[in-house]
């Protein structure tokens, strides 16, 4: 069995519309319905939507189709997937893990994150693809064997890894109880405090557990949209899709 959780307590400032950024509308509906509506079309049927800002707004424009869980404070996309009751259905489920802001992303890639997880027994399974254009995410780093071996924030990448184009955008799927187990080892940023998802998989690769990184083509179904810019580049790269 599997479950899903979409991160989607983020107020979205840079959207400059005053609504929370999840529902903020995009061809014709909210952002993070294209993705629950990707999911349902996955036949994940399980959807929890963590909320933040405007929760009862976002409750109201989504509706009764999926959980909620309430972030109160926003620390982090780990402290986010903490909210969640660690309950025998989730520890015993495979459990994606995906931001709610990138609503180009396609059932099918969906399935195939999913077969590709199930199929390698990975303890976490993650999207990445090959970014033609300059994007603030994480760079995936290989060995000479094509293994994965770690992935770098950009931040804190080195001027040789920054020119890696294989980037991370936090559309995982993990084993429910490695997920929780591993959690509580995440650290607070340095400079934040705040708690990063992306660092369960240096955890889980020091504990030697499966991590996989699942390339796919088309990188567009993966950007996150924060700036109104954004949604007008993601506008255009639907209409050219369809």
């Amino acid at each position: 069995m599997s479950i899903a959780i979409l991160l989607a307590a983020g107020k979205g400032t840079r959207m400059r519309s005053g609504l929370p950024k999840p529902i903020v509308p995009f061809m014709g509906k909210p952002i993070v319905a294209h993705i629950i509506e990707s999911f349902k079309q996955a036949g994940i049927s399980e959807v929890t939507l963590i909320v933040g800002y405007g929760a009862e707004h976002v409750k109201e424009k989504i509706g009764n189709n999926v959980t909620y869980v309430y972030q109160a404070e926003q620390k982090g996309t780990a402290h986010a997937v903490m909210q969640v009751p660690e309950t025998s259905t989730v520890l015993n489920s495979n459990v994606f893990v995906f931001v709610g802001d990138s609503p180009l992303i396609t059932a099918d890639t969906i399935k195939k994150l999913e077969s590709q997880h199930i199929k390698t027994g990975a303890s976490c399974t993650f999207l990445t693809a090959q970014f033609p254009i300059q994007l603030p995410y994480a760079r995936v780093i290989r060995n000479d064997k094509g293994e994965l071996i770690a992935c770098i924030e950009e931040k804190n990448a080195t001027t040789e890894q920054l020119k890696v184009r294989e980037l991370l955008t936090s559309h995982f799927i993990f084993k429910g109880d490695h997920l929780f187990k591993n959690l509580s080892e995440i650290k607070p940023d340095n400079d934040n405090g705040e708690l990063y998802l992306t660092d369960i998989i240096g955890i889980m690769l020091a504990k030697n557990l499966k991590v996989e990184a699942l390339q796919i083509d088309d990188y567009k179904e993966l950007v996150g949209l924060n700036t109104l810019e954004d949604l007008q580049w993601a506008e255009a790269a639907t209409r050219s899709r369809v």
